[in-house]
């Protein structure tokens, strides 16, 4: 039996620019400034944020090692960096290090106290790793600030927080605002369309599908959630069509191994 959950894999996003991923081709270099600055006349911070940005790359695309040796070269440049440290407790979280993960969050904030960037993905990875009151408070702090430009990120892993914590009203009210931040957001929609479910409001959780259909790939999770909300729903046709796409599209997922059970949860 598969039991519905809020994958943190998908919800807990942790911040560069924008989330985790690692596609399969090789990292491109940034396009040349058009007012490029002279290796003599660059200061040692401007070299190191340079390679931070490198090992940022590498992270994104899953090459872990190549980013630790671009974070050492930038960490040799200046040490006083605090986004470097940021970018070191990316990898090591992926890496699953915690110790060094957490270590050089908390070098970042004490480098960065007032970066939200650094505060959030901190946030992230606490409420990733149990810690979810603690990490309210990070959160709490990065949506005060008015600049701070990945507010809907924020805001669904504020709403996992307070799943995590049995505040579910306070969830759907995190999701909800991040859907008025990042409107059609997939994440956002599927997790209200998760709580309603959960909480039986079945017809509520088939509308909050719809902007998670429309991904060119949905995820597995969201398809099988799909199949337990026309289960019960008792829409047999919709359940098919959602169940041949789970096991077409991603065969091997829990998931999909799942629909044999024939139960949903």
């Amino acid at each position: 039996m598969k039991r519905l959950s809020f994958p943190w894999l998908t919800a807990v996003a942790l911040l560069m620019t924008g989330c985790a991923s690692k596609p399969t081709s090789p990292p491109q270099p940034p396009p040349p400034d058009p007012t490029p600055i002279k290796a003599q006349e660059a200061t040692p911070q401007q070299r190191a944020a340079i390679r931070t940005e490198l090992a940022a790359g590498y992270y994104e695309r899953g090459q872990m090692d190549i980013a630790l040796e671009e974070l050492g070269a930038a960490r040799a440049l200046d040490p006083s960096y605090p986004k470097l440290y940021n970018i070191y407790g990316l990898v090591y979280a992926m890496l699953g290090e915690r110790d060094k993960a957490e270590e050089s969050f908390r070098q970042a904030i004490t480098l960065a106290p007032n970066d939200s960037d650094i505060r959030a993905n901190w946030g992230a990875y606490l409420c990733a790793t149990g810690r979810a009151r603690e990490a309210m408070t990070e959160f709490e702090q990065v949506l005060r600030d008015p600049l701070f430009k990945s507010q809907e990120i924020a805001l669904i892993n504020a709403g996992k927080c307070s799943v995590a914590l049995g505040q579910t009203r306070n969830a759907d009210d995190f999701f909800r605002r991040a859907l008025t931040v990042s409107p059609g957001n997939p994440v956002a929609a599927y997790n209200l369309a998760l709580l309603a479910y959960r909480e039986a409001r079945v017809g509520e959780a088939r509308a909050w599908m719809r902007p998670v259909m429309q991904q060119a790939t949905p995820p597995p999770e969201a398809l099988y959630l799909g199949v337990c909300i026309e289960r019960k729903q008792g829409d047999r046709e919709a359940e098919r069509s959602y169940a041949s796409q789970l096991r077409n599209r991603w065969p091997d997922s829990p998931e999909a191994k799942a629909l044999a059970g024939g139960t949903c949860e």
